[in-house]
């Protein structure tokens, strides 16, 4: 990596860390990846190390505010260019397509998935996929289940009630009805920031937390 101009590319690194445990935590052998990841961050060379991953690894949490040459890239929602999703599967009243793309932010795949279930039950009419009370989610569900079956407990807990919210939070207090210490609370909902859960709202001076509709319908439904 220092002789050669290189790049590496890691996919699916949240394979390495443990289900139900806090995010970032190693399974039992794998824990010199973490030390493999500090190496590269502080050590001069000329290469990249790319990791794709559903939740960051400690060290570059940790190193990322220090490092310039370590950073974190969210990957954000399509926008108003998911419209060609809509025009490939071939749905219909193209006024209703932005508040499609706002419900599921813009994610290609679940859009993807979404605009199936509107053309195979719904005949392409998206104010009638619109009209149910709670979100279809069809094999969006699959999808989540995935990220929620990786939780620990505490997660789980917090997730249920940003869920249960009807506007985003603040967090100045820990809730009452969540039987966690604070340090536990807070705790929970860094890992759940990690994983890319939750959502950090501004307003103004104040800072809020929320959880995306799709997810939250999710969590309603399989998370007690």
């Amino acid at each position: 990596m220092r002789s050669q101009r290189c790049l590496i590319i890691l996919d699916d690194v949240q394979t390495i860390f443990s289900s139900q445990q806090p995010a970032g935590n190693y399974k039992p052998g794998y824990e010199n990846y973490g030390i493999f990841f500090k190496q590269i961050a502080e050590s001069s060379h000329k290469s990249c190390l790319v990791l794709l991953s559903w939740e960051k690894p400690r060290e570059i949490a940790a190193l990322e505010g220090d490092h310039k040459n370590c950073q974190t890239l969210q990957l954000n929602g399509l926008g108003e260019s998911a419209r060609e999703i809509f025009r490939e599967k071939g749905l219909l009243e193209s006024e209703h397509w932005s508040e499609l793309i706002e419900l599921y932010r813009g994610n290609p795949l679940w859009l993807n998935i979404v605009s199936t279930i509107i053309q195979d039950l719904f005949d392409g009419k998206i104010s009638a996929f619109l009209s149910y009370d709670s979100l279809v989610l069809g094999d969006l569900e699959y999808l989540l289940h995935q990220h929620f079956q990786r939780l620990s407990e505490p997660e789980k807990q917090v997730m249920s009630w940003l869920a249960h919210q009807t506007a985003a939070v603040e967090i100045s207090n820990k809730p009452r009805a969540i039987e966690l210490s604070p340090s536990e609370f807070l705790k929970a909902l860094e890992s759940l920031r990690r994983r890319l859960l939750i959502e950090k709202v501004q307003e103004g001076e104040c800072t809020l937390f929320s959880v995306q509709r799709a997810i939250a319908e999710y969590v309603k439904t399989n998370i007690k």
